[in-house]
């Protein structure tokens, strides 16, 4: 039984290594429909206006970030991708949100879909300015369009 078990997860281990080779990683494509959200967060350091930005090199992504928070950027080869800026810009309460919901891909551009969340009539806020950000890593070279939606959240 305990020979099993060893052999067992020699096979486990063996299979979950198997992808880490250079030759295997280099065969991993990313759907261009797939994004990864980097950073995200409710108050800007400084107040921004409401707006997108498509960020194209390391410094850019830096750049923006520095205005949003102290955490440093995420080391990314911008080669197959780009960075998306969505901001809601600065609101005056608690309740608010934006967010990448998804992305679709058509022949020249990808659209991202983003779900901007507003608090209803009935929502008891914090009377708080907040700023609700979010930067996304889209795996496209092609040109970023975005697609707004607005819900209102009845609490």
């Amino acid at each position: 039984m305990k020979r099993v078990s060893s052999l067992l997860l020699l096979v486990v281990l063996v299979s979950a290594f198997s992808g880490c080779t250079k030759e295997s990683s280099a065969l991993t494509l990313v759907s261009e429909s797939g994004f990864t959200v980097a950073n995200q967060g409710t108050a800007a350091l400084t107040p921004t206006p409401k707006q997108t930005k498509v960020l194209s090199t390391l410094q850019d992504y830096a750049a923006e970030l520095a205005k949003y928070t102290n955490d440093p950027p995420l080391a990314i080869d911008f080669t197959p991708g780009r960075y998306l800026l969505v901001d809601m810009g600065q609101r005056s309460s608690s309740g608010y949100s934006i967010a990448v919901t998804s992305v679709d891909v058509g022949a020249d551009s990808v659209t991202a879909n983003v779900r901007l969340i507003k608090p209803g009539t009935n929502c008891v806020l914090a009377p708080v300015m907040t700023n609700p950000y979010q930067f996304v890593f889209i795996p496209s070279v092609k040109e970023v369009l975005v697609s707004e939606s607005v819900v209102v959240v009845n609490c």
